[in-house]
Parts: structure tokens; sequence; C-alpha cells
């Protein structure tokens, strides 16, 4: 089994565990699996799982705000560590050793 296999095999456990929380709010596995494809990742799926599992929404309009907030707060921390990444690029281009700071010998200036 490679590495795609094992992804594909956690996607499928995460949404058929999403579609049993569903079940046990008493709706449809359907809407479990509409919010596993909306959530998208492993991660996501296994959040909202756990939420209705813990906190049983009273309807399925709770539950599908819960997902928005959740996917929102996923891509605020990419974004987030997107930003981190970016600025650090940027930070070690501002501290990188110039040819001047090096001195006369190593600019080339003296044969």
């Amino acid at each position: 089994m490679n590495e795609t296999d094992d992804r594909d095999a956690d996607r499928n456990t995460a949404q058929a565990a999403l579609a049993r929380a569903a079940e046990r709010c008493g709706w449809p596995a359907e809407f479990g699996e509409a919010l596993a494809l909306y959530l998208g990742s492993v991660g996501t799926m296994e959040r909202m799982a756990a939420y209705l599992m813990q906190v049983r929404p009273k309807t399925m309009e709770e539950a599908a705000d819960e997902a928005v907030a959740i996917v929102e707060q996923r891509d605020a921390w990419a974004e987030h560590k997107k930003s981190e990444y970016y600025n650090a690029r940027v930070t070690e281009f501002y501290n990188r050793e110039r040819d001047e700071e090096k001195g006369p010998d190593h600019a080339g200036l003296v044969p």
C-alpha cells in the first residue's frame, strides 16, 4: 500500500465517521457525506464528527454553520502559515550578506 492509498483510506474512514455521526444526530447519512465533501480534508472531517458527537446540535443548520466556521478557521490558518513563510523569505533576503558588507577584497574592487 502506498502513501496515496493510505490518504484515500484515511479520507474514507473520516467520511464514514462523519456520516455515522450525522446519523446519530438523527439526520440522513447523506447529510454527513455532504458535510465531508464541503470540509474536504481529513482533519476538518474528524473535527466536525467530534463536534457532532459532543455538542449534538439540534438542527442541520447549526451543524452546517459549524462546518462553515471550521473551513474558515482552516483557511485562515493556512493563510497565516503562508504569510509566515513568505515573511521569513523576505527577512532572509534583507538579512543576507551583501558583497559591499564583505569589504573591498570580496567585492572585486581590489585585484
